[in-house]
């Protein structure tokens, strides 16, 4: 005699079989950890098997006994790279918040920011910040001062904010470019003074000194240290 099977196991096993056949159960994820020093390594998770594979990056490093999980980005590391390599560890760096753990984790320099303010959280990715996992919040004179530094008309205005902090490197992304919404906030100025319709920025602002770092021009009063197709590196004169 065939031994029979209940309707609800066949369609469990047919259900099974689907999820074999499709990748249904669950991607693959590959973890691969690149150790930098002792308290800094770049973690990479590699999802595969699913519709389309998926790849994130980590930085996790630990400074005044705490340890910090934050975004990496590889683009920006030959920047980074060089910063690190042609700073001395007593360099201070103007940049805007968001590029601040990668340079205090990475290059272990100290960012004038590396956090934002509570009222900027409607720019932050989710709109959340834990101070107990990534740093308190910035002090609003210290954001404003670097967005007046960033978003000067002149780089005078510029370099004699870094003086007052003691920076003397400038890192700029291009994608800063597109960060702008937070330092306008902080001026207390219109953002439609910056940005067209379609939010991006408006060509009566690209003389302003982010605006001409970003894309790689010669400004007054820096050197241009470093460029590639993703970040700048300035260094102040004098």
């Amino acid at each position: 005699m065939k031994k029979r099977y209940p309707a609800t196991a066949i369609i469990c096993i047919l259900l099974l079989c689907t999820l074999f056949l499709t990748g249904c159960f669950g991607a693959e994820v590959i973890k691969e950890v690149e150790d930098i020093d002792k308290s800094t390594r770049i973690i990479k998770h590699v999802e595969v098997g699913s519709e389309s594979n998926y790849t994130e990056y980590r930085l996790q490093y630990i400074k005044d006994e705490q340890m910090f999980d934050v975004w990496w980005s590889p683009r920006l590391r030959p920047a980074l790279d060089f910063l690190k390599q042609n700073s001395k560890p007593s360099d201070m760096v103007l940049t805007w918040w968001d590029n601040g753990h990668l340079i205090r984790g990475y290059t272990r320099r100290d960012p004038i920011v590396w956090t934002p303010h509570y009222d900027l959280l409607e720019t932050v990715a989710g709109g959340k910040w834990d101070e107990s996992e990534l740093g308190e919040f910035a002090t609003k004179d210290d954001l404003t001062n670097v967005a007046y530094a960033l978003l000067a008309d002149s780089p005078s205005i510029t370099q004699g904010i870094m003086k007052r902090y003691g920076a003397r490197w400038v890192f700029v992304a291009r994608i800063d470019q597109q960060k702008i919404a937070g330092m306008v906030q902080l001026m207390d100025e219109d953002i439609k003074n910056y940005l067209d319709d379609l939010n991006e920025p408006k060509a009566s602002i690209r003389h302003k000194v982010l605006f001409k770092m970003a894309d790689g021009w010669n400004v007054d009063g820096f050197h241009l240290r470093y460029e590639d197709d993703y970040a700048y590196v300035y260094e102040r004169v004098g």
